[in-house]
């Protein structure tokens, strides 16, 4: 009899955080949906050809390639959005296929926010910045060649 009680009062907590845990997927689901409707595109200018794609939860990555064969490539940050977190703004402007400028930008909220404006001259103190946007611009001409 004790045992039949005391599982008749576990029940509503199991039910709160089962009911919990459900809201909380949707909410996370709908959110993930929103970014995808909102950032998932392609556009095709004379000039240039846009694509942007959803990553994470809130984020996404933009990149052009303009027709004279440079490239920009936009980074908002996967979870919390660029209001909330850094963006990276990469650029090559002669088409080589290696990056010439990197900026940085801290949280919109933040003062001050400009983290980081390199060029390519400024390799050697900025290494990792330069080869991770170079693996990147690479792997984004493959996928999208047009």
């Amino acid at each position: 009899m004790v045992n039949l009680i005391t599982q008749i009062e576990k029940e509503p907590t199991v039910i709160k955080v089962a009911a919990a845990t459900i809201g909380i997927g949707i909410l996370f689901l709908g959110t993930r949906g929103c970014n995808m409707a909102f950032n998932n595109r392609q556009i095709n200018k004379p000039s240039c050809n846009i694509v942007s794609r959803a990553t994470g939860l809130m984020g996404h990555v933009e990149y052009v390639k303009y027709k004279d064969g440079s490239a920009d490539v936009k980074i908002y940050p996967n979870i919390w959005g660029h209001r909330y977190a850094s963006s990276k703004f990469y650029q090559d402007l002669n088409g080589d296929g290696k990056i010439d400028r990197v900026r940085i930008n801290g949280p919109k909220w933040q003062f001050h926010k400009l983290k980081l404006a390199a060029t390519r001259d400024d390799y050697e103190a900025n290494k990792k910045q330069f080869d991770y946007a170079d693996r990147l611009l690479q792997e984004l001409k493959r996928k999208y060649p047009k």
